[in-house]
């Protein structure tokens, strides 16, 4: 499996705060048959500040512990949108997903679906492919689930968090991500993960789930070969 979105970077947002949980949740990730990651650290505005030299100083200690586990790691960011986000990727502020064209881009509870479709259609203009981060929170997706579809068609991808589809989350999570699986709207599957007790991996139980219910075609789409062609981009 390859996890595209995951706070295992330490010590840079409300990920894991020391090296020690970082290399304990690389060994979980490895035990759960994961072999690359995505760190994606937060920026937003007032909660994250993306210290980029800490987070580029930790990636490459990370590195090495990952590469001692047959993981291979890379940088990325999950980008709080606003209205400063495609000058801050051009101008190398912070790292796309994989320092590929594709960024990974979370709204607030609350965003209006008028400013989620301008931020995904400003991002595909300026040539980047938007992945709506954990999809399921959202009010404007709650309210319209079809508006996935309408952002897809845009150009975005759609994610979700593995605790959602198990329902770790709460149950109108569950409910909304088994429509989306369901209705075939979602194209990534991640962890999200944050600590090794706090909000741990679950990509696993996860893949598992998915291949039962949904099937192993859609298990492999989702946990492997769609974010493996993010990969590929570089």
């Amino acid at each position: 499996m390859i996890d595209m979105h995951c706070h295992l970077l330490y010590g840079v947002d409300d990920g894991p705060g020391t090296m020690e949980e970082a290399v304990a949740m690389l060994k979980e990730a490895a035990k759960q048959g994961i072999h690359a990651i995505i760190l994606t650290p937060h920026w937003r505005h007032g909660m994250f500040p993306y210290p980029k030299d800490a987070i580029e100083a930790h990636y490459e200690i990370v590195h090495k512990y990952a590469r001692e586990l047959g993981i291979a790691v890379y940088l990325g960011t999950e980008y709080h949108v606003d209205s400063q986000m495609m000058e801050n990727f051009s101008k190398g502020s912070c790292h796309s997903l994989a320092d590929t064209r594709y960024i990974l881009t979370e709204y607030s509870h609350d965003t209006r679906p008028e400013m989620a479709k301008q931020m995904t259609a400003e991002a595909v203009r300026y040539g980047y492919i938007p992945v709506i981060a954990h999809a399921e929170r959202y009010g404007f997706v709650m309210e319209e689930p079809d508006i996935l579809e309408e952002l897809r068609d845009m150009g975005a991808l759609i994610q979700i968090n593995a605790d959602a589809v198990l329902g770790l989350d709460g149950r109108s999570a569950k409910k909304l991500c088994k429509w989306i699986l369901k209705e075939d709207l979602a194209d990534l599957i991640a962890s999200d993960s944050h600590g090794v007790d706090k909000r741990p991996c679950n990509l696993k139980k996860c893949c598992e789930y998915v291949t039962k219910k949904y099937g192993g075609k859609t298990a492999q789409k989702l946990f492997y070969d769609n974010p493996a062609q993010i990969l590929d981009k570089r």
